[in-house]
């Protein structure tokens, strides 16, 4: 079995997304599956033209010459393939949504019609991986994934794992020890949430219940961040 986890974070390996991946795959190779998280900021990846040659010139090749070729042939290998983006404006990063938009060649130009009267276009391939979804916000409240959760509900995702508050993740010496139990109950979760699809094919409602455990109070991770912040300010004002 293969898992592989495309993270569209701008910050990479030093991502808080990242950090949530990281324990997850942790535990479906411990289940026995092969993984690999693959940090799109890494490659590149250019912009989509529109111009539908994979559809007509030359059906199912893309006429630009990038890194993408590779990494769909990586994401159509896959047994599970996961997302990863931090929150931007509500939604994915543009790295991660450039990486979408590149996923064209997949489909044909044909139009269906869904028994509940939506449209799609007819794909080309005859596999697709199961597929599961992560998103990090680094602010406090449920609202901030609302505008992904209405995507991903038109998506049939094995696990979408949204995480507030995530600046919490960060390595930081001053973590209390109570906060620290919890981020490491978190982590375990996540690598009970990989086991699990490897082992069943499946994400438990507990696992998924664990992994949503509130980590800290909004208010408290508002004081928390607004003090950083002024901190960082009064630093580069002294440095001027």
């Amino acid at each position: 079995m293969k898992i592989t986890v495309f993270n569209g974070s701008p910050r990479g390996r030093k991502s808080n997304s990242h950090k949530i991946v990281e324990p997850l795959l942790e535990g479906a190779k411990e289940a026995g599956s092969q993984t690999e998280e693959i940090f799109l900021v890494e490659h590149d990846i250019k912009h989509c033209r529109g111009c539908f040659s994979c559809w007509g010139k030359t059906p199912g090749i893309c006429v630009i010459k990038d890194d993408m070729p590779k990494l769909l042939n990586l994401f159509l290998e896959s047994d599970y393939a996961g997302m990863a983006t931090p929150v931007y404006g509500l939604l994915m990063t543009a790295i991660l949504k450039n990486f979408t938009d590149r996923f064209l060649p997949l489909a044909t130009p044909h139009i269906r019609k869904n028994k509940d009267g939506s449209f799609y276009h007819e794909g080309r391939v005859k596999r697709f991986p199961r597929q599961f979804f992560i998103a990090n916000s680094g602010f406090p409240g449920e609202y901030n994934f609302d505008l992904l959760q209405a995507l991903m509900s038109h998506q049939n995702m094995v696990l979408e794992i949204y995480r507030n508050c995530g600046g919490i993740l960060e390595d930081q010496d001053d973590t209390d020890e109570e906060l620290q139990k919890k981020i490491g109950a978190f982590r375990e979760a996540l690598k009970n949430a990989g086991r699990e699809m490897v082992t069943r094919g499946s994400v438990s409602r507990e696992t998924v219940a664990q992994i949503h455990a509130p980590l800290i109070s909004d208010e408290e991770y508002m004081a928390g961040a607004n003090q950083y912040w002024d901190q960082q300010i009064d630093q580069a004002e002294s440095e001027q």
